[in-house]
């Protein structure tokens, strides 16, 4: 009588194994690791230092941060090299991210200065510029943040805002150190990555796209008509004025860890 009770509860855990095998499949614990990782460049934001001081190679973690709890390995390109140099570091990788920082020399959208321009500095416009030289030679997907996103604007032919305050039609134009609401078009790969066409997203400018780029088209802009993110329809680059590695490290918000997961998909790779 034994063996066979023994049998028989063999029989129905055996049973039981084998219904939970296909119904209850084994899934990945984690979206970020069901994703092949991406070697992403970050590049120098190049700061400036005071006289007799030795210069520094310098990014916020945040960008690194975000990139790596998205599965991803962050890089820091530096700004030391020639162009060679610089086609052979983007030829090893998937992705480039274009950093915020000062304001660019509206010289190179042949504009005049404006007296609310800001801090501009012009060794790191040349090196942002041959950077992304390099990596539009090998057509490699770009995301451009804050400064990013005016720096790929201007070198596809766009034109900038140098003072929102000043110059932007409207009034009580607020975008520094503040947050506000982010209307994003549908159907933009950017709507497609964050699955919403509203949020609130951080603002840390006082420049802005103006003119939009050949080939750009915008996709999202905040309450005011201040254009916040654009996207290339000819090449695999987006631009967003806002700061998502900050809304992820600094702010905690889950919802936009999905630009950094899903980077091959917003930039149209």
């Amino acid at each position: 009588m034994k063996i066979r009770l023994m049998l028989a509860l063999a029989l129905v855990l055996s049973a039981f194994a084998a219904l939970a095998a296909v119904s209850q499949p084994e899934l990945p614990t984690s979206t970020v690791h069901a994703v092949k990782p991406l070697v992403v460049g970050i590049s120098d934001t190049f700061p400036k230092v005071p006289k007799g001081e030795h210069p520094k190679i310098q990014v916020n973690v945040s960008y690194a941060e975000a990139l790596s709890r998205a599965g991803h390995l962050p890089v820091i390109i530096p700004r030391c090299g020639s162009d060679e140099q610089f086609d052979a570091i983007v030829s090893r990788l998937d992705a480039l991210v274009m950093t915020g920082g000062e304001d660019y020399d509206p010289a190179l959208y042949g504009a005049k200065r404006s007296p609310k321009l800001g801090v501009v500095n012009a060794p790191r416009d040349d090196f942002d510029f041959r950077l992304l030289a390099a990596a539009r030679r090998r057509r490699l997907p770009v995301l451009g943040i804050c400064r990013g996103c005016q720096l790929l604007n201007i070198a596809f032919g766009g034109t900038l805002w140098q003072d929102l305050p000043s110059e932007f039609p409207g009034k009580d134009i607020l975008h520094r150190k503040v947050h506000h609401p982010l209307q994003i078009v549908p159907g933009s790969r950017l709507a497609r990555t964050l699955g919403t066409t509203n949020t609130v997203v951080n603002s840390y400018h006082h420049q802005a796209v103006q003119k939009i780029a050949p080939g750009f088209r915008v996709t999202a802009t905040a309450h005011d008509g201040v254009i916040e993110a654009i996207e290339s329809e000819q090449y695999p680059a987006v631009g967003l004025q806002f700061h998502p590695e900050k809304l992820v490290c600094d702010e905690n918000l889950p919802l936009f860890l999905r630009i950094f997961e899903n980077l091959s998909n917003l930039l149209g790779k």
